[in-house]
């Protein structure tokens, strides 16, 4: 099993056209870095439900954790 834990920033929700399918957002996030950056800040970016989009704040600190199973 893989874990990976992440902390950044939300740095854009937008939510993205239906096309006559349920409305999702895209959530980009800027993750904690200790060295300058020479490209995009948005290292991270998410598609997910309305729903979910909402429940987020532009700006506000976020963590992402990824899991694999490898069963």
């Amino acid at each position: 099993m893989v874990k990976i834990s992440m902390r950044g920033k939300c740095k854009d929700i937008q939510l993205t056209p239906s096309n006559g399918k349920p409305a999702r957002c895209v959530i980009r996030i800027e993750l904690d870095h200790s060295v300058p950056l020479s490209y995009l800040a948005h290292d991270m970016q998410f598609f997910v439900p309305a729903e979910l989009g909402t429940l987020l704040e532009v700006g506000l600190p976020v963590s992402v954790t990824l899991e694999q199973d490898g069963n």
